[in-house]
């Protein structure tokens, strides 16, 4: 009799152990996924989670335009010049970005003589997309860098030429159309403070005011955004 107890009770105890395997090994339908982790010098890792290096937003873009401007050159009247605008823009956000501009503009026969005088500007700054209509977006600027203006100076003595390389600094705003998935048409306008000689030779800032008209191209997208 004894030894029959004793078979039952090692049977029971198989059983018992049978059953926590099982749970152990089939978790119910109910459990929740745990994630995994990595143990680097004592401290858990989780493997599940990812650095993202590039916001999910980014959106690199480049293009050329159309630039006209009016300078108003110290102690004369102003004087019109056209020429090309190159605008490079990061899109950070839907309704925020970086941008980059750089401009060349020139007028031949500065105040009737055979100078000529140029504009070449390089600024950067933020950008900022208040307003989105359909495949109309609206935005504001604010940019920064410097600007280098050469010519002849007004009504100097023998005909003085000369250069400024200073600071400068440009805000704006226009519009953009959405021309197809990689394509974008900009245009906008742009009050610029720069500086050049008077007539007395003395540096001077100047109030320019500028017409931009762009064809952006799609150089980069997030791989989150692309179709």
């Amino acid at each position: 009799m004894t030894k029959v107890v004793r078979v039952g009770s090692v049977g029971s105890l198989l059983l018992v152990a049978t059953s926590i395997y099982a749970q152990g090994v089939s978790p119910s339908p109910e459990a929740k996924p745990q994630l995994q982790s990595i143990h680097s010098e004592g401290k858990p890792i989780v493997a599940a989670r990812r650095f993202a290096l590039v916001p999910a937003w980014t959106d690199l873009k480049a293009g050329v335009g159309y630039s006209y401007a009016s300078i108003g050159m110290p102690s004369a009247s102003r004087v019109n010049l056209s020429g090309v605008s190159v605008p490079v823009i990061a899109d950070l956000a839907p309704d925020f970005g970086i941008a980059a501009d750089a401009t060349y503009a020139r007028a031949s026969h500065l105040f009737s003589t055979p100078q000529h005088a140029d504009v070449l500007s390089y600024l950067i700054g933020p950008v900022l997309y208040p307003v989105k209509v359909h495949r109309v977006r609206f935005y504001v600027q604010g940019l920064a860098g410097g600007a280098r203006v050469a010519g002849g100076i007004p009504n100097s003595p023998g005909g003085s030429t000369g250069y400024v390389n200073k600071f400068s600094w440009a805000a704006g705003g226009g519009i953009e159309y959405q021309l197809s998935g990689a394509w974008t048409w900009r245009s906008g306008t742009v009050y610029q403070k720069t500086a050049f000689y008077n007539s007395e030779l003395a540096i001077r800032g100047q109030n320019d005011f500028r017409l931009v008209s762009s064809v952006i191209f799609m150089v980069w997208q997030h791989p989150k955004r692309r179709d």
